[in-house]
């Protein structure tokens, strides 16, 4: 997202360089043609011109507020997420009780059945402590600079190197996740702490699926070996992400004796939860759906009709001035209809993208401070105006 007071030249020249000099160079041809070789039938009427242009602003400005409404609606969706995860964090650390019994007999209608998933296995397993502290730099994400290049944090190496070293992570249950550091609150249990640590998983794995990035490099912090194992066979890793979660919680709720705290746990747990999904599912609606290809096809015929058509209305009374009406004329045409059409898709990982990057890191940051834990991660700053 651009949140710079100023626009980079790289991003202007970006959306309209290669346009605007073709059509200007058209204009000095319809000028050099009507003034040089007496081509006096380059000069048409001013008034189909106009008539052209009056039309192409109001389908210009139709298109384009239909594609802010879908980048607004983005980033009020993941507005929502931000919410969401603290909601979610809070609920786990102040209304899960401790496990009031282990192996009875009490509410087993609420115990699970063996899971057939692997995935569903690793939350419903009695697992051994699952954290151990260290220090190392949660990850910053991948993100594009403002010419579209992909960038890498240079602390922290490409994501498919830290996913070669995935697989040669140990696999017993007690490995370090790499996030978790000292000062963290006594009283917070284990299947707490790893709910919270899920939720943190969960918005980097939403926002690598909505770019279309592999999900796993980025949230291996955050879960144990056994789990980033079973998320490789996910078509679909935030949605049996959310799975996994609802999974955990319900081995948590057979845990506990009180049928009535357990239904209120359930019913609020839940709602959190579904809300999740219906944020993901917005999303993706966004990112699977984009505007119809009419607009599109229409703008950009008229566009490109309407700047030739330019010179040669305006050359009888501009004379010489052509060529410089023209650039002025086709820069703001031109920048409209690439703006209409980058706006329109705000999870392309691009400079007007919405900023999930530096939404996921606060969301680590306070969910982290949530957990008591003060070593934390900086949040995401612009870089030359940009924010990813």
């Amino acid at each position: 997202m651009i949140v710079g007071r100023r626009l980079s030249w790289h991003i202007i020249l970006r959306y309209t360089g290669r346009g605007v000099v073709v059509h200007v160079l058209f204009a000095t041809a319809v000028i050099v043609g009507y003034r040089v070789f007496d081509a006096s039938w380059m000069a048409v009427p001013a008034m189909p011109v106009s008539v052209l242009a009056a039309a192409l602003g109001v389908l210009l400005a139709f298109r384009n507020g239909s594609a802010y409404d879908r980048w607004w609606e983005a980033r009020s969706l993941w507005g929502g997420v931000v919410n969401a995860s603290r909601t979610f964090a809070r609920q786990v650390l102040t209304l899960l009780p401790r496990p009031e019994r282990q192996g009875s007999d009490a509410l087993a209608e609420l115990e699970l059945a063996p899971p057939s998933s692997p995935l569903l296995r690793t939350a419903a397993e009695r697992s051994r402590p699952l954290l151990t502290v260290t220090g190392t730099r949660a990850s910053d994400g991948a993100v594009r600079d403002q010419l579209g290049q992909a960038r890498v944090h240079p602390e922290q190496g490409s994501p498919r190197a830290k996913l070669a070293e995935l697989g040669t992570i140990p696999q017993t249950e007690g490995a370090a996740r790499g996030v978790i550091t000292a000062g963290m609150v006594e009283d917070i249990t284990e299947d707490a702490r790893e709910l919270v640590y899920a939720q943190i998983g969960f918005v980097n794995a939403m926002r690598c699926h909505l770019r279309r990035q592999d999900p796993l490099p980025e949230i291996v912090p955050f879960f144990r070996p056994a789990v980033i194992e079973a998320l490789r066979e996910e078509q679909n890793v935030p949605s049996a992400l959310l799975l996994w979660m609802g999974t955990r919680l319900r081995r948590i709720y057979g845990q506990v004796s009180d049928a009535q705290k357990v239904l209120f746990l359930h019913v609020t747990m839940d709602r959190t939860l579904s809300e999740l999904t219906n944020l993901l599912g917005a999303c993706e609606r966004i990112k699977n759906t984009p505007l119809p290809r009419q607009y599109d096809i229409l703008l950009l015929a008229m566009t490109r009709a309407y700047l030739v058509l330019l010179p040669l209305g305006v050359v009888k009374e501009l004379g010489w001035l052509t060529p410089l009406v023209t650039a002025v004329i086709a820069f703001l045409f031109i920048g409209l209809d690439a703006v209409g059409r980058d706006i329109e898709s705000p999870f392309e990982d691009d400079v007007s993208d919405t900023p999930m990057t530096a939404l996921c890191r606060t969301i680590e940051i306070n969910l982290r401070q949530m957990l008591g834990e003060t070593e934390l991660p900086p949040p995401v700053q612009p870089r030359d105006g940009l924010l990813y």
